[in-house]
């Protein structure tokens, strides 16, 4: 694999649990698929056509904390009709330690119509300096790569989940608007906003979020929170400039010490959806940096969103 990206953990991008928030590993192997991407030649794209990440998952592995220096390599797994199917690892090579792995499907759209386009690559002559293949450290530890239920509609989500959050993960309701600074040329939300970060974004007259998921306390006082272990975020459209979003999740599965959790994010006005993530969450104890099993208190108000048939 290639060394796509270097850079040092920086103190803004440590959250609320004192390590790396998630989303400045998703932004290292952002910066990582882009260089393989223009290295294959796909950023010789017909005019009007954009970049899209189709499907990415994260698995992560080893917190990282201010001062590391991380590097990001990757390679091309395989092309899949329209879709360039790739594999990225950040690395902390002062530890010899893999802090994540990522299996991300990006290709072309037509920015205007919205339509994917062919790749201008074909297959032969990537591998020998790009190409590289799948580890099994790299393999999905619990969420599935299958292609999600899609037949989840607005509705009955509204109908099914309450509207009172729990705490800690993605259960629950948010609403939020695309602003027309997010957007490109033709009024859609850019490729380079994740839908994700605009439904937690704050809004006008709102109070700002803590960063990174908020602190509980265990019964024998312990700092705990959820830390995220696995995601995955598929997206199917992209909202318009104004377009009021709606995005509902619920507990889709649980174990011991873990929970995941599912979002499905909508047009509020017409229902259409624009965007799926799930995320597996373990239980830490921030004191001890160690796993525990989920408190009965929690795990109750999970129970009260819990729809496992929907996964």
């Amino acid at each position: 694999m290639q060394i796509l990206d270097e850079s040092s953990v920086l103190e803004s991008e440590i959250d609320s649990l004192g390590h790396m928030n998630v989303r400045f590993y998703l932004s290292r192997v952002d910066r990582a698929n882009t260089r393989l991407l223009e290295a294959l030649g796909i950023n010789r794209k017909p005019e009007g056509a954009a970049i899209r990440r189709h499907d990415t998952y994260s698995r992560f592995r080893r917190e990282q904390f201010a001062g590391a220096r991380l590097q990001v390599a990757g390679g091309l797994l395989e092309v899949r009709d329209d879709l360039a199917h790739c594999y990225f690892e950040i690395r902390n090579p002062e530890k010899d330690e893999i802090a994540a792995t990522f299996i991300i499907d990006s290709g072309l759209i037509d920015a205007a119509s919205q339509q994917r386009m062919a790749l201008p690559i074909a297959p032969s002559g990537v591998n020998e300096q790009y190409g590289t293949r799948l580890p099994e450290h790299g393999r999905p530890r619990s969420l599935s790569l299958d292609k999600p239920r899609i037949d989840v509609s607005l509705n009955e989500l509204n109908e099914r989940v309450s509207e009172e959050p729990t705490p800690g993960m993605m259960s629950g309701r948010r609403e939020s608007v695309v602003a027309a600074d997010d957007c490109d040329v033709n009024g859609y939300l850019r490729e380079d906003v994740d839908l994700m970060f605009v439904m937690h974004r704050t809004q006008p007259g709102g109070q700002k979020p803590s960063f990174g998921p908020p602190v509980m306390r265990t019964a024998n006082g312990h700092r705990f929170s959820w830390a995220m272990i696995e995601t995955r975020a598929v997206v199917l459209g992209r909202p318009r400039a104004g377009d009021r979003l709606v995005s509902i999740g619920a507990d889709v599965a649980v174990g011991e010490k873990w929970r995941q959790s599912r979002r499905w994010a909508f047009v509020a006005d017409t229902g259409f959806l624009v965007g799926i993530n799930d995320v597996v969450g373990m239980a830490l104890d921030l004191d001890e940096r160690r796993s525990i099993v989920i408190p009965d208190e929690l795990r109750q108000t999970i129970e009260r969103d819990y729809l496992p048939d929907l996964i």
